[in-house]
């Protein structure tokens, strides 16, 4: 991309607000969109990553070697596929007034950073929804032969039929799951699962599902619950529906809890760290004056991209639950 001279809030990152912005995002476990995949901080906002031929690892090709000869030899192939990470932004002002007002001037920026980045975090994981959590991304996509919430429900077969399945077809057994709090509760609340916990359960001392216990059940390293609302308040704002940002379905995939670039991954998300002072996530936070307005401007900004590596190491479940 070509160069551009940096304009004046370009220089002015603010580090102690884009710091403290951080720790937020860190403490906002409610959004999964940050966790769900591997993170690849790229100093490019466009760049080609590297795919691997699934079959050329999986078919049996060596042979007997015999004495003085030379080994059976080959190869595996490799293709390439972009990245875009598109930039999304959000400011706030903070006014000459209010600060003349406030009783501590660290706390209204601090406010205003709470909250532009709050609209960060839901961009992103709206976007992370409808790019990775959506019928027609994977391969496998299951229609659950049974709604969990019903009584004959069995998720623990169905999920590990699905698991078998991407492990054929991949070699890599599902290792995580994706699911919406409608579908989660649900599962917590199943007779099936309920009934596997050991040591069961007495008047006393009621069976209680966590979500430790859910994830050992299930032979997974980790369960993401997606507990993100997001207000639909429309433009006239005379109609205002609270939501899930994450529907009623769940995605059981595999991804390394850490990236490695030569192991493979349903998915990967790609932050820009090219901006002055973006952080592996892609996020930064800028402080400027607008005299116009008498106020000065905090603004974050977000560059990122989600791409599908791999469409046969998901299954997707749509509908698990129908409360």
């Amino acid at each position: 991309m070509p160069a551009t001279a940096p304009l004046a809030g370009d220089v002015h990152v603010n580090v102690p607000l884009t710091n403290f912005a951080q720790r937020y995002l860190q403490a906002a476990s409610n959004f999964v969109g940050l966790r769900a995949f591997p993170n690849l901080p790229v100093s490019k906002q466009s760049d080609l990553y590297f795919v691997f031929d699934k079959e050329s690892f999986l078919t049996d090709d060596a042979e007997e070697r015999a004495d003085g000869t030379e080994s059976v030899g080959g190869s595996f192939g490799l293709s390439q596929d972009p990245y875009y990470a598109r930039v999304y932004a959000f400011h706030k002002k903070v006014t000459d007034r209010q600060r003349a007002n406030a009783d501590s001037q660290i706390k209204l920026e601090q406010s205003a950073s709470n909250f532009v980045v709050q609209k960060m975090l839901i961009k992103r994981e709206r976007v992370f929804v409808d790019k990775m959590f959506t019928a027609g991304v994977w391969n496998f996509h299951s229609v659950v032969n049974t709604d969990w919430s019903v009584e004959t429900a069995s998720p623990i077969e169905e999920i590990r039929t699905q698991k078998r399945e991407v492990q054929l077809a991949t070699g890599y057994r599902p290792n995580r799951m994706l699911i919406g709090r409608t579908g989660f509760d649900t599962l917590m609340d199943n007779d099936e699962i309920l009934s596997r916990i050991i040591g069961g359960s007495t008047t006393a001392m009621p069976a209680h599902v966590k979500k430790q216990h859910l994830t050992e059940l299930l032979e997974l390293d980790e369960i993401l619950v997606m507990d993100s609302v997001v207000s639909t308040l429309n433009a006239a704002k005379t109609e205002n529906e609270h939501k899930f940002i994450g529907s009623d379905d769940a995605l059981l995939y595999y991804a390394p809890m850490t990236l490695d670039a030569e192991e493979p991954t349903a998915g990967i998300q790609f932050s820009w760290t090219g901006f002055m002072g973006a952080t592996d996530n892609g996020m930064r936070i800028k402080k400027f004056r607008k005299e116009s307005v008498e106020s000065d401007i905090v603004e974050a900004q977000m560059a990122f991209d989600y791409k599908r590596t791999s469409a046969e190491l998901g299954v997707f479940f749509s509908s698990v639950s129908s409360t």
